[in-house]
Parts: structure tokens; sequence; C-alpha cells
């Protein structure tokens, strides 16, 4: 899927520049400012109750997926999950200019994607995806009260299940193993290896690693048959690493866990390096990690 040079320019830019921001406050020793895995619990003034915390359409509430889920998950630090077109703000608040001119230059970039037809030199027709560019702004960023329909998991909701029940939808034929101080996939196998639910600090962080070991199921070659790397290091293991960190988060952020740190900062140096060496880079990364994440999850 080939992305438009203007669209690829304006968002990979955008993207780079947060993330040497966040590259230098991490060698600084200090905490990101604006971390890209950290994400506020969302507090509707229940007890044990978990919203979800994916980037969403305001009025159609549909999830945001790809790069966009990246850009308006990631990138940007507000308590709402909704986002607007100018358009849709327009028609709930009936006011020709409901944003400040501070608010409006400061909309976020992301893509739509539209197939358009087109024919071959064969003289066959073919739909071919197209993507242009437009800004959307934060239900916070709106000064005028909007429509609220906020959709909260119950009381019983238990992170835990929920991510049990994604692996076992998996039918790994080699199964998950329980026990041991690792995690991992095997494609071999078709297994997954975890240590022991006690095992873990942190039952944030230990439903964060199930998802991660399930993102890389999905890319078994009798799934989703994304290539991976032969070898601890290569640039295809890196890169596949980089879709299950996305995809575990997009599986976080959708059932309410929130993401609170950078699992492995290392990565941001591959991020910067792939901006700048391939500017479809977080493109296609964004795009597996989100196959990756509906697979899982049978989302969206």
């Amino acid at each position: 899927m080939k992305v438009p040079d203007k669209v690829a320019d304006a968002v990979t830019n955008s993207v780079h520049d947060r993330l040497v921001e966040y590259d230098k406050a991490i060698k600084a020793g200090e905490d990101a400012p604006f971390s890209p895995w950290f994400r506020p619990w969302k507090n509707d003034g229940s007890v044990n109750t978990l919203q979800p915390l994916m980037a969403r359409n305001g009025v159609s509430k549909r999830p945001y997926s790809g790069c966009n889920w990246f850009v308006l998950n990631l990138l940007r630090n507000y308590e709402s999950i909704d986002w607007y077109t100018l358009n849709q703000i327009k028609q709930l608040t009936q006011e020709d200019r409901p944003l400040t001119k501070e608010e409006f230059t400061n909309g976020s970039d992301i893509v739509f994607w539209k197939a358009i037809k087109r024919t071959d030199d064969a003289g066959k027709e073919r739909m071919i995806p197209f993507g242009r560019m437009y800004k959307v702004w934060n239900r916070d960023q709106i000064s005028y009260d909007l429509p609220e329909n906020p959709e909260v998991f119950g009381d019983d909701f238990d992170p835990k299940t929920e991510i049990d029940g994604y692996l076992s939808k998996l039918e790994l034929k080699g199964g998950i193993h329980r026990g041991g101080d690792q995690a991992f996939f095997r494609p071999s196998d078709d297994c997954i290896g975890l240590p022991n639910d006690d095992a873990f600090t942190c039952e944030y962080e230990r439903e964060s690693t199930k998802a991660h070991e399930g993102i890389h199921a999905t890319g078994a070659k009798h799934r989703l048959d994304r290539k991976r790397g032969s070898r601890y290091g290569d640039a295809a293991y890196a890169y596949e690493e980089l879709v299950a960190e996305l995809g575990a988060a997009m599986t976080c952020s959708y059932i309410g866990i929130p993401l609170e740190k950078l699992q492995h900062t290392q990565y941001i140096q591959t991020w910067l390096k792939k901006l700048k060496d391939d500017k479809n880079f977080l493109f296609s990364a964004a795009a597996e990690a989100s196959k990756g994440f509906q697979l899982l999850t049978g989302a969206i």
C-alpha cells in the first residue's frame, strides 16, 4: 500500500519530531514529556471499572487503526478518546467557527483511505487504495459541550479473562505452556510460553506480555504469514518486535488497560532510523500491528 509522498512527509515528520523529544528525555534520565506508552487511568467515578482507551471517531464510535491509531493513541496526551472532523464539530455545535484559533491550528494529521478504480496497462480495472491527509480534533480541544456516549466495562469485567480468551481463540497447535522465566512464541511448534501468572509483579504487565506474545502468534504462516527475522537483532526481528509491541498496546488500550511505560525504549532508535530511511515504514508497521490486533481480539 503506497502512501502519497505529501501525506507520508507530513505524518512522519510529525512523528519523528516527537520521538526525538522522547529520546532526549530518556537519555537525560527523565520521564518522556508525552511518553508514547503511557495512558492515564480513565476515572468515571465508579469503582474497579475500566474504560476503553482506544482512540475512536466521536460520532461513529469506530476505533482508529493502523498509523492513525499510532498518531492519536501514542503521540497525543488527552483524557478523551473521542476525535472529530471539523464538519462533525460544526454539526454537533451548530457553530461556523467552533474552535479557537489556537486549537484550530493544533489539529492532528491522520490518513483517510479510499479505494479508487484504475485501469492497468492490460486494460483490467483494479481498485487501488489511495490515502489523503485530513485533520481531527480531540473532545478536550472543543469548548462546547458535546453529546456523551461512554462505553464502560461492567464491574465484573476481568482483563485477565479477556486476554486469556483471546489466546484460546487462536487455537495454537502447540498450546500455551506456563512456567519458567521467559515469554515467547515458537513458530515451529505454534506454541506460546509464559511465566506463571503469580510470577508477574504487576497484573497490567502480565496481560500486556500475554498480548505481545499473542500478536507474535498472529503472524504465523497459517494465520497472517508475517516474515520473521532468523536471529536476534536483525532488521526483520526488530520489525516483528515493533509490530508485536504496537499490537499489544492496541489490545491493552482496547480493553482499558493503561499502558504505563515503554517496554523496550531501545526501539525508539530503530523508529528514528527507519523513519529517515523509509517513509512508509511507520505506516507498514502500524498496519501489520492492526491486522494482528484485529485477528487476536476480533475487534473492528
